[in-house]
């Protein structure tokens, strides 16, 4: 695990400025997972199939020209990225309720 050292002159002042900011930036993170999920369910509709099927099929070869195409692969990225930078700030969020006791 990373360790972060922060110095300040008041030490217990940091702890409820650290706990907001981090459920913020959880809380928007969470927004922006909702909000690419529907965005690849309206893909996942309008070509009935799930977003499995869709890159299996880019990876066999499928072309990929199609404007849609491109967006729900970024899209999928975008929600790879987000998903796996959930579990950090929980943690993060976890140790900081933890000191504050």
């Amino acid at each position: 695990m990373a360790e972060i050292v922060i110095r300040t002159g008041k030490p217990e002042s940091i702890m409820p400025v650290l706990d907001s900011a981090i459920r913020n930036q959880l809380k928007l993170l969470k927004t922006s997972i909702n909000r690419t999920k529907s965005r690849i369910s309206s893909f996942e509709q309008k070509y009935n199939m799930s977003t499995e099927q869709f890159m299996q099929k880019i990876r066999e070869g499928m072309d990929n020209d199609n404007l849609d195409f491109v967006e729900w692969i970024g899209e999928t990225k975008i929600l790879k990225r987000l998903e796996d930078s959930a579990p950090t700030l929980e943690e993060v969020l976890k140790e900081i309720t933890r000191l504050k006791r």
